[in-house]
């Protein structure tokens, strides 16, 4: 039974997080992005996220604190501050918004840089989970990564991100880099996607039932990660290493999409 004393502590250490959380993110006035990431990410994830970047170079704090607050020099903000002349995109004539910048341009070559910050999380989830698989699944993943089997090995014209095969079901789930105000967007959006995803089974897996979950991390590196998908498959879930691992990793990424605009 706990005493007054550790409820009185427990509530103030739950202040505490709190008032550092809001501080630093700017919950009451920097609108979309910080009310979508207070509703949808775990404050203890925050504040795991919140400890990363603090020991990130200043040029990626810096980065990843205006970018939090819509306040990147963007073309969108440049032309708004008097400071350009336009504000589309030089590779695909649309408005160069924060969110276009780090996750909606269609340029091939920017599409390519989103697509190497996702393989280099997804590298990081399938790399810590292969030393603590249960003997008895496999795993399989859209990369070709040592000790992994291939996706493809079990869908026929769909690749989803990971799979773990175990004797009685596959247990499928999809990353998504998105921009933060689109975090539950992006889930719904996946879910939806693979809802169907039995009927592309191959031959190999023809009988097993299929399960969809998914993980999102946002473009600063907010991490949403649904904890069945580790529960049902017999995993820890993600610790403290590898999430701060995903932030930094995510971060260092978007601060290099930025900067080759």
């Amino acid at each position: 039974m706990e005493t007054e004393y550790s409820i009185a502590a427990k509530t103030l250490k739950e202040e505490q997080n709190k008032h550092a959380i809001n501080h630093f993110l700017g919950l009451k006035s920097q609108g979309l992005n910080a009310k979508t990431v207070s509703e949808i990410i775990l404050p203890k994830n925050i504040n795991l996220w919140k400890s990363a970047i603090e020991q990130m170079p200043s040029f990626v704090f810096n980065f990843v604190r205006k970018a939090m607050m819509n306040q990147l020099p963007t073309l969108k903000n440049l032309k708004m501050w008097g400071c350009a002349a336009t504000d589309l995109c030089p590779r695909c004539g649309l408005v160069q918004s924060n969110k276009h910048v780090l996750s909606n341009c269609s340029c091939p070559e920017v599409l390519a840089r989103y697509l190497d910050r996702h393989n280099r999380v997804l590298s990081l989830i399938v790399n810590w989970i292969k030393p603590r698989l249960n003997s008895s699944a496999v795993l399989y993943c859209d990369l070709a990564l040592t000790g992994v089997k291939h996706i493809s090995d079990l869908f026929v014209g769909c690749r989803p991100d990971l799979a773990i095969v175990n004797s009685n079901r596959i247990a499928v789930c999809e990353l998504t880099v998105c921009h933060e105000s689109n975090l539950r967007a992006s889930r719904d959006y996946k879910i939806n996607k693979y809802a169907n995803l039995a009927s592309n089974r191959s031959s190999l897996v023809s009988e097993l039932p299929v399960k969809v979950y998914t993980i999102e991390v946002s473009t600063l590196g907010f991490i949403s990660a649904e904890p069945n998908f580790f529960i049902d498959c017999a995993l820890p879930i993600l610790n403290n290493s590898i999430l701060t691992d995903i932030v930094k990793t995510t971060a260092l990424a978007s601060h290099d999409i930025y900067g080759k605009r």
